[in-house]
This record gives C-alpha cells, sequence and structure tokens, in this order.
C-alpha cells in the first residue's frame, strides 16, 4: 500500500495552473486514479467530479446556506475540512485554496479523508447524479 501511494503521489507533481481536465485524465493520467481504484469506486470517483465541478480544480463553490464554501475539484467544504487562513487547518490540515489549483496532491489526501468517514454520501453532487446510476458512461473512449 505504502508503495503504491509514494507512487501514486510522485504522479500528481504536474503545473500548478488551474484547469478543467478530462474524464480519460481523471481516470487514467497523472492524477486521482490510483485512489480511486483503490476504493473500488472508480467510475463513481469520475462521475463525483464531474457532477462537483465539471472537473474544474479551480472551482468555487457558494456560499451555502450557512455562509460556508466549496473548493477544487471535489468541492471539499471548508466548515470542516479546509482552513480559509493562511496556514492549513480542519481536518485535513490544508488550505482552501490549494485545494484550487491543478496540482492534485492534497485533494487526493483530503478526498481519501472525506471518503473513509461518509463515503460518498459527503458529495451532494454524487448523491443527486452518480448514486445508483450507470456511472460506466463517463468513461467511454477512455479504454476503460
Amino acid at each position: 500500500m505504502m508503495k503504491l501511494t509514494i507512487l501514486f503521489l510522485s504522479t500528481l507533481l504536474v503545473a500548478s495552473q488551474a484547469r478543467q481536465w478530462s474524464r480519460c485524465e481523471i481516470a487514467y493520467g497523472r492524477n486521482i486514479d490510483t485512489f480511486l481504484k483503490e476504493i473500488c469506486f472508480f467510475f463513481e470517483g469520475v462521475c463525483t467530479a464531474e457532477a462537483e465541478s465539471s472537473r474544474r480544480t479551480e472551482a468555487l463553490g457558494g456560499p451555502n446556506s450557512d455562509g460556508t464554501y466549496d473548493h477544487g475539484m471535489f468541492q471539499v467544504n471548508d466548515n470542516y475540512w479546509c482552513s480559509t487562513s493562511s496556514v492549513p487547518g480542519k481536518d485535513c490540515n490544508v488550505r482552501c485554496d490549494s485545494l484550487r489549483d491543478d496540482n492534485l496532491t492534497d485533494d487526493v489526501a483530503c478526498i481519501r479523508l472525506i471518503y473513509n468517514r461518509h463515503g460518498f454520501d459527503a458529495w451532494y453532487g454524487w448523491q443527486a447524479r452518480c448514486r445508483g446510476q450507470d456511472v460506466s458512461q463517463y468513461l467511454i473512449g477512455c479504454g476503460v
């Protein structure tokens, strides 16, 4: 597992410019594929990124009804998970603005923590667009 994690994290060293990832890049590129495969919800994770942010790393959602905001490709909420201050903090021990760049290393660590605690139910986009659906369509043409 440690070797897999190190290999995975080394593939995340990419430019820090925010952009929209293609579905195939998410599935096979230098990004979140290993984590998604590890949790056995490969298609679900791609669907979640699509539903939450249209796969855009710079996405900022909100304000929500409680005044909080959601950050990055997986729309991580700043109430519990990331810090809006200049220092990393909250449960993911990360700054929210670092979830909105193209380097997904900190995003992966945070979504892993969220997923381990709550499963995909933590993401409203997954609940609305992915749960109970045939999400294999998200990777048509990617060689899956």
